[in-house]
């Protein structure tokens, strides 16, 4: 279902390939890193090598026999975990209690780590878990498209407005 999602990112990969090209050219060494990082993709052997690293260590490994944001999402749910830190919002559908974004982001992007706790979250927008989901649906997500002119805003009005995807459905066009 994420096919599309792979596509999209081989897309942006190959985009930054060519921004990196343009850099090196300019000489504009920021520019330079900024697109290397994001041209970077690891191979298996290094995933391995990884994992066999951490374990020498004495760091406990965990592999996620589907998706790992899932796993991730699971370990937070059932208190094996303090939080996920992931940059994908999909751990919070999953699940997760506590979300931490932006942990590791550059120092040089200076964004802050942002926490995220699905409880607080979801009795301040006065939804359930159900209609959450629906919610991060109507948004779109990786294993859907979105829906033209159906943003958080609207969305979250549908939800609220209607209780579930399905009611709401039949006000979209």
């Amino acid at each position: 279902m994420s096919a599309q999602e792979l596509e999209q990112r081989r897309e942006k990969r190959k985009e930054a390939e060519a921004n990196r090209q343009v850099a090196m050219e300019s000489g504009d060494a920021e520019a330079i890193l900024k697109s290397t990082k994001a041209t970077v993709k690891v191979t298996r052997e290094q995933n391995e090598e990884t994992k066999k690293l951490l374990r020498l260590m004495g760091v406990p490994v965990v592999e996620a026999p589907s998706e790992a944001e899932a796993t991730c999402a699971a370990l937070c749910r059932d208190g094996k975990v303090f939080a996920a830190a992931t940059e994908d919002a999909d751990c919070l559908t999953f699940g997760t209690r506590l979300l931490i974004r932006n942990l590791m982001a550059a120092e040089s992007q200076k964004k802050q780590i942002l926490e995220v706790n699905l409880a607080l979250l979801l009795e301040q927008l006065n939804i359930t878990m159900d209609q959450f989901i629906d919610f991060c649906i109507l948004c779109g997500c990786d294993y859907c498209d979105t829906l033209k002119g159906v943003g958080p805003s609207t969305a979250i009005k549908l939800m609220v407005q209607h209780g579930t995807l399905e009611k709401a459905r039949g006000k979209l066009r």
